[in-house]
């Protein structure tokens, strides 16, 4: 395989794991959506992997973009270099540039989508709480130290007062 070959696999496979972030942010938007909890720690766990697989993709390109002197890692000064070395890949090369743009834009917006409503989901639970504590706090309001009921006694000494 040539350097250029070589390097169109790895953004390949990079814009593969960005296609499968997509994908799993879609997936965890729908589960915030449906406050289904459960499932959150797994396509997170799944988001982290397929993260650690791209950046070990993009450590390869570094490499090979380092072999071939190209200073900056990114895909303008890949075409650039194109443009002198292999005229023929600069197509592709440029196809691959407009959809890695494309892909970064939705993970973002989902990113950014799945933080307000992760917000959201915090802000209901800590009202569902305080909600529980105020009704609990009441009820405990109604008894002493040792658990009894203040107003069962105050009933208690009446009828004893009444008996009398």
């Amino acid at each position: 395989m040539t350097d250029v070959q070589d390097l169109e696999k790895y953004i390949d496979e990079e814009i593969t794991c960005y296609r499968e972030i997509k994908n799993l942010y879609t997936d965890k938007r729908e589960i915030l959506i449906h406050g289904k909890s459960d499932e959150l720690f797994n396509v997170d766990a799944r988001i982290l992997n397929t993260l650690k697989s791209a950046n070990n993709t993009v450590a390869k390109r570094i490499g090979l973009l380092s072999k071939l002197n190209i200073k900056k890692p990114n895909m303008s000064e890949i075409i650039n270099f194109l443009r002198q070395k292999e005229p023929s890949a600069v197509e592709r090369f440029e196809e691959k540039k407009r959809e890695i743009n494309e892909l970064s834009k939705s993970i973002a917006k989902l990113e950014k989508l799945n933080l307000e409503l992760t917000k959201h989901g915090i802000n209901m639970t800590n009202k569902t709480l305080e909600a529980i504590l105020k009704s609990v706090t009441i009820s405990t309001n109604e008894y002493d130290k040792r658990g009894k009921n203040i107003a069962g006694e105050n009933l208690e000494m009446s009828s004893i007062v009444e008996e009398a």
